[in-house]
Formats: C-alpha cells, structure tokens, sequence
C-alpha cells in the first residue's frame, strides 16, 4: 500500500477513537476523554497497587489493550508518536483511588521520561506514595550511554508480571521490585521491511525494495543497520545474533528459562508471522537451554510497520508464576507454553500415503512404461513449467489471485519428485495417471488443484477399464480414456469452451486426440483455445470480477489455460 493512504486521514482526533472503541469490549473500563485517560473501574472495596503506563500512540494495542484486571489500571496516550502531557498523567494518577501506592511504568524515550517523571514528583509533593520502574530493553544500539537504550516491546513483560504482582495484593515496595527486576531481565531487537505508514502525513520516505533495516524502532528512527534482504533463515540468525552479541547476555539468557515474545510490529500478516516465529523458535532453541514460555502476536506495534521483534526475558520461579497468572485483559494470550524442537517433531503426525512409494507389480509387458520414461516426461513437464510461470503468475496477477502458476509448479514439482523415489523400474499407464491425480490433490490445493484431480482420477479409472492388447495401443487406450475422463470432469464444473478458465484449453485437446490421437494436433488446438481466452469475457472463477474491458485491453489470457498448454509442451519436448 502506497504510504500516506488511510481511511482516517480525514479523522480529527483518531486517539480518541481508539480509546472509545475499546469501551465496546470491555465493561469494566471508563474513559476521561479530554486526558485521553483510559482506566479500569476496580470492584467496590478493593484495595491494592495501581499500575499506570502509556505513551504515544500507534503501539497498539500497547499500552490501552493492557488495561484490565491482572494488568494495568490507567494508561495515558499521547498523539500518534508523541509522549502524553504530565497534566494527561496527572490525570491517570488521580482516575483511581490508589490508597496502597502506584506503580508508573515507562520505555525509555525522552518525552516519556520527562512528562511522567514529572507527573511522578508532582504526585509525591502532594503525599501519595509513587515508584517508576523504567524499560529499556532494545539492545541493537550501542555507542549512546547518555540516552541509554529504548523501551520496545519487552514493556508488555512488565505490565503482565507487575500487574500479577499487584494482583495478588502485595505491596508497593514488592510490586516496583518486582517490575524492576523484570525490566532488567528484557533484551529485545526488531527488523523490518520498511517504515511505517503515519496518517495525514502523505508521501514518505521508505527504505529500498531489497532492503531492511535491523534495530528499527516503533517511531520510524533509524535503526543499526541496513542490509540486502536475505533468506529467512539468515535474517532470523542476525537478529539472534545482535540479542546475544554480548557475551552477558549470552551468558544471563543462555541458560535457565526464558520466555520469548516474536511481536507484528503491525504490518506483518499473520502468515508471515507464524512461519518467522516457527523459524525463531527453531534456532532458537539451539541457543538456549529452553524456552519456557512462547508468545506470537501483535503486543507492541509502530503502526502497520512490516517488522518484527523479538523479545527474550529471563525467568525465576517467581516471575514464572506470576506471567502464568490469569488476566482478563484480551490483548494478553489466555494460554503459553513451552517450546522444544524435539516435542513439537513428535507432534507431528506422518500420512501413511505419503510413504514413498511402492513398485508396481503384475504389469504384462505390453503394458508396462519404464520408469526413465515416466521420469524424462514428468522433468520435462517440470522444466517447462518453471519457464512459463513467471510469465503465467503474471497474468494472474492481474485476472486472478497471482497463485496459478506457483500453484501449478506445486503439482509438476510432486510429480517429478515421485517418480524420482519411485522404487520400480517400471509402471503402468493406470498408475501414471493414479499418481498424477494424487500428487496434484495433495500438492496443488485450489481449484485447480481440484479440476486435475477429478480429471486424472476418472481417466486412470477409465484405463485400468480398458485392454491395450498391445503396446501400440496405448495411444488409443489414453485418448479413449482422456475423452471419459473429460466427461466425468464436466460433471462437477459447469465451466466450458468460451467461460475463460483451463477448460479452453483442455476441452479443445481432449477432443481432438481423442479424435486423431495425433499429440501435435491435440496441442495446436489447446493453444488455440488458450489465445482465445485474450477476447473473452470471465463468466466462472475470480477473473469473473475484473473488469473484462480492461483484460481485453491488455490482451490477457486465462492463466489456467495457459497451465494446461505449458504441461502439454513440456509432453510434447520429452517425446
């Protein structure tokens, strides 16, 4: 998405909105909006530590998602990237009786530090009882022992463990102990693709398309590092590097039991999450004695910044049962666990079909197909493919979902990897067929993973019906059996010539070598009815809601079809 476009840009005061939505969630919250003070409404009677935190916005759901029972009781917002007023902190001191004392938590950032210490000394020369615990986990930058290190994610850490704390009714002098102790137990070091996107701001500058940018942080500073965009497996082994580049820390978190927090720094789709923390977890656990609690998600954010960050803490038996303690705040995971290579293997559970595969036996030799033969068509096809996707993921791109031509090397890929490991030295033509339809079923996915499923199935179906009799038969036998094949196929998709899918293609070949048996013929015809997919309308599928003036106006054919013929010269080349 091209930075500077939102839907609110038009929107005066987008904070308060934030705050007044999370009232529709919780019923036990209460918001001074003019403070832009979000605060829990604590049970009658209830007495015990308060917890207060904030900052700028545009972390969430840092800090005002964390405002509940079990974590924090107040937390002041400031503008998007700018730290809340020491009046707005005032404010949040006085939102709730605190007759036991209150704990300020705050990152390490100029504004924050000066607005809420003054908030913190002004609370103290009017008699309340306040501590400040202060977090700076971020360990990327070095070099600046003025500023100290910034406050990431490994804040939310504090907020759940203090706010146990304070839960469980200890005191104030425990309770900033506590947080204290967890805040120095945090490293944490981010990376991202590029910088996030601020509202009302139009353009602004990004990093290169090759780029990331390690050690970024959550306000579009810069980070340590830029360097080409590598393989995930690297990535992820930089940033582990930069969180134990001293040998303390190697030492601190290297053994006894972390927990570990992989955070969207809010533009990361949960794909990619998911597969970046599987890959973290991975090496991780190769550095650490174990990791004694997991949590992936959204936690710290700098807007919809397409980064990560990884957070390590160190845990005690303490601070252990106090982060496993519930909370009601739904930011938070209701549920952690531990993490190790070795259980999450065994956790896996192998489909017994997916073993490699077995000879064939009973072939008569007017039958059987060597598996060189079988191999040299299946790489041929395979080789075919890969030169013709980029161009047909082109085409989809633009009339589909941009997955046809991946999705279709996908199945080629199977295919040739099969017969690769098949432990034979011949086959049949029914196992051919057999194993084309199960390698795309489980391979390709999507509809048109589906369409060669049902269609290889009904033919392998149709020639286990036949006889060749003799091995100048096969080409009859298959056309014969392609034809049924086609019909059994057409049972299940209404889609036919002129609908602008695979079946333009398809329909056109199965027809004519089942009239001629002629490959050469068969294949002119199905590229004939790919070509003229260029000046349809799509009626069936995605392309059906795209503009079709605009498809004929750049002379796009269907992708689908384009995949059958590419399969059909790759046949064509190993022959």
């Amino acid at each position: 998405m091209p930075q500077g476009k939102h839907f609110i840009n038009t929107i005066d005061d987008p904070v308060v909105r934030v705050l007044r939505s999370l009232l529709a969630t919780n019923p036990s919250l209460r918001l001074n909006a003019d403070k832009k003070v979000l605060f829990r409404q604590p049970p009658q009677n209830e007495r015990k530590v308060i917890l207060i935190s904030g900052g700028g916005s545009g972390h969430e759901p840092a800090h005002a998602g964390f405002v509940g029972d079990g974590m924090l009781d107040v937390a002041v917002a400031g503008n998007i990237f700018a730290s809340p007023s020491a009046p707005q902190i005032s404010a949040g001191l006085q939102s709730v009786n605190a007759p036991l004392g209150a704990l300020i938590i705050v990152k390490n950032y100029t504004g924050d530090m000066l607005n809420f210490g003054l908030a913190a000394e002004k609370a103290k020369a009017q008699g309340r009882d306040v501590r400040t615990v202060m977090v700076a986990d971020d360990v990327s930058i070095k070099g600046n022992e003025l500023v100290g290190q910034r406050g990431l994610a490994g804040v939310v850490f504090v907020h759940k463990i203090a706010g146990a704390a304070a839960a469980k009714g200890m005191n104030l002098e425990e309770v900033a102990r506590i947080g204290q102790k967890t805040a120095d137990s945090l490293i944490t070091v981010a990376a991202s693709l590029d910088r996030c996107s601020v509202p009302r701001r139009g353009e602004q500058e990004g990093l290169a398309v090759d780029e990331l940018e390690y050690g970024m942080g959550i306000h579009n500073e810069p980070g340590a590092k830029r360097e080409k965009i590598t393989s995930l497996q690297e990535i992820v082994g930089n940033i582990l590097s930069m969180l134990f580049s001293e040998q303390k820390h190697s030492s601190k978190f290297g053994q006894g039991k972390i927990a570990v927090m992989i955070n969207n720094l809010g533009g990361l789709s949960v794909l990619e999450l998911s597969v970046i923390a599987d890959e973290v977890l991975l090496q991780l656990s190769k550095k650490v004695s174990r990791i004694h609690r997991v949590f992936v998600g959204t936690f710290v954010t700098s807007l919809d910044g397409p980064g990560v960050s990884i957070t390590l803490c160190k845990l005690d038996d303490e601070s252990e049962s106090l982060l496993d303690a519930p909370t009601a705040v739904n930011a938070w995971p209701k549920a952690a666990s531990s993490y190790s290579e070795d259980d999450i293997f065994k956790m896996l559970v192998s489909d017994s079909q997916d073993s490699a595969p077995a000879k064939t036996s009973s072939i008569s030799k007017s039958e059987a197909l060597s598996k060189d033969v079988i191999l040299k068509v299946f790489k041929s096809i395979k080789e075919r493919v890969r030169q013709d996707e980029p161009l047909i993921t082109k085409y989809d791109t633009i009339a589909g979902d941009g997955d046809c031509g991946e999705t279709l090397l996908n199945g080629v890929n199977a295919l040739s990897s099969y017969w690769e490991k098949f432990d034979g030295k011949e086959s049949d033509l029914q196992n051919v067929f057999l194993q084309v339809a199960s390698n795309v079923e489980s391979s390709m996915g999507g509809t048109s993973g589906a369409i060669y499923a049902i269609f290889f199935n009904a033919v392998s179906r149709a020639v286990a019906a036949k006889s060749t009799g003799s091995s100048s038969d096969h080409a009859r036998v298959t056309a014969d059996a392609l034809k049924l094949g086609l019909d059994d196929l057409c049972r299940y998709t209404s889609a036919r010539v002129g609908h602008r899918t695979l079946m333009d293609a398809l329909i056109p070949f199965v027809e004519e070598y089942s009239k001629s048996t002629d490959l050469k013929a068969a294949i002119a015809a199905a590229t004939t009815g790919a070509e003229k997919t260029r000046k349809q309308d799509a009626i069936l599928g995605r392309a059906s809601y795209v503009d079709s003036e605009q498809l004929q106006a750049e002379s796009v054919p269907d992708p689908g079809a384009l995949g059958v013929v590419s399969i059909l010269n790759g046949i064509a080349a190993s022959l």
